[in-house]
């Protein structure tokens, strides 16, 4: 059994990890008791491209639900990034800051961006999608970019 839900778009494998809660926003909620672990998607990584600088906010720091607290930089773009909770910023993933490519060649495992503590875990990871819910989410977004693409 698949410990992801995946799809193939072109030449593309898109891939969701299952048991863990998302964003709207493309971002992976992992819980570890009273604490979260969060990243990007592959499904973000995938369609921004090469990461070439990862910045988040320092250890310690308060962050509140759905306000930046890192961003992500490509060639082409930057990302804000969103807290999915509120809560305080526990650790950050150091091996970004050499090692920013880890966010596209490991955005589930080794390219992980933070460790949260929540003000109220039970009641945020709640309102978070799950893998399924997510996965089709993901799906309307790959199917609405072809649709766009092929009426150019």
């Amino acid at each position: 059994m698949s410990e992801y839900l995946q799809a193939v778009v072109d030449k593309f494998e898109f891939r969701v990890r299952k048991g863990y809660s998302y964003t709207r926003d493309d971002l992976w909620v992992s819980p570890e008791g009273a604490k979260v672990r969060v990243g990007v998607t592959d499904y973000l990584q995938r369609t921004v491209g090469d990461i070439g600088f990862v910045e988040i906010s320092k250890p310690f720091s308060t962050v509140e639900k759905q306000a930046e607290f890192g961003t992500l930089e490509t060639a082409k773009t930057t990302i804000s990034l969103l807290s999915p909770i509120g809560g305080q910023i526990q650790e950050v993933n150091e091996k970004l800051a050499e090692k920013p490519e880890l966010v596209n060649t490991d955005p589930y495992g080794e390219g992980w961006l933070a460790l949260l503590v929540s003000h109220d875990p039970e009641n945020e990871l709640k309102e978070l999608l799950s893998a399924e819910d997510y996965f089709k989410l993901m799906l309307e977004r790959l199917r609405d970019q072809r649709e766009k693409l092929g009426s150019k």
